[in-house]
């Protein structure tokens, strides 16, 4: 009797066991659930648009260019340096629909036409072309551009800001950098008042007086760099007295015997 009552526990006990965490007990279930999670999750990277992409950043990156992407593997930055673009590039560049920033160094090549083609990127937030052979008339096609907050356009002395009036009047240009271009008093003194700049590089610029003035009625400025900039040591430190919250470095005095600040920001 006693056996057999010890071989029905035995039973019992050998039942439990197989339920309970085994191959095929709970913790089997949670193993292929954990698995089932992670197959969903990576479905969604990278995105329908970043594999829509694939050959065209791979084919920018062959011809030299550094491309970012987000988490999704989509395009985001473009950056080249010390080549050319070719117009093959300006194209591929254009159908890269989530661009936020396109930085360009010293790349000859760099002329109206292209940025007509950036222009269009409806996400594009930076845009840096330093060396090149743009004019005024980019100033217009950069209308197009909504998202556009910051603009570098350095090194060119094609360009002497007359267009710029436009991009300030829309309010959305919060940094503007162009330094060592043709920049005048007389362009200065035609931009409008009410606008959100918050820093602005006129560095090795063709400045004066007046272009003091007019820049120190700007309601939002934060940070102003005049280094080699034709404008006197007392136009300066009336603007910096006018404006005590945004300080003006021209590679001379430092307001407040502030530290020595570089002469250019990054965008």
């Amino acid at each position: 009797m006693r056996m057999a009552v010890v071989s029905i526990l035995l039973l019992l006990t050998a039942g439990c066991d197989n339920n309970s965490g085994g191959p095929g007990g709970a913790a089997g279930k949670t193993a292929v659930g954990g698995s089932s999670d992670a197959s969903s999750v990576g479905q969604l990277l990278p995105s329908e648009t970043a594999h829509a992409q694939a050959a065209t950043v791979t084919a920018l990156r062959q011809a030299g260019w550094r491309v970012e992407t987000n988490g999704l593997e989509e395009a985001v930055i473009a950056i080249l340096e010390d080549g050319e673009i070719g117009s093959k590039n300006g194209r591929r560049l254009s159908g890269l629909e989530t661009l936020e920033q396109v930085r360009l160094w010293n790349c000859p090549d760099a002329d109206d036409a292209f940025v007509e083609r950036v222009a269009g990127l409806a996400k594009l937030r930076v845009l840096v072309i330093r060396g090149g052979r743009l004019t005024d008339a980019c100033f217009e096609t950069l209308l197009a551009a909504e998202a556009l907050e910051s603009l570098n356009l350095g090194n060119m002395s094609g360009l002497t800001g007359r267009g710029v009036a436009g991009l300030l009047a829309r309010g959305r240009i919060k940094r503007l950098y162009l330094d060592h271009t043709g920049v005048s008093e007389e362009v200065i003194e035609a931009w409008p008042v009410e606008n959100s700049l918050q820093m602005l590089n006129l560095n090795h610029t063709h400045l004066g007086t007046a272009a003091a003035r007019t820049l120190q009625e700007f309601p939002t400025l934060k940070s102003v760099f005049v280094v080699q900039a034709g404008l006197a040591t007392d136009a300066v430190a009336a603007w910096r007295r006018a404006r005590p919250n945004c300080p003006v470095y021209d590679g001379r005095e430092r307001p407040g015997g502030s530290p020595e600040r570089p002469a250019v920001e990054s965008p």
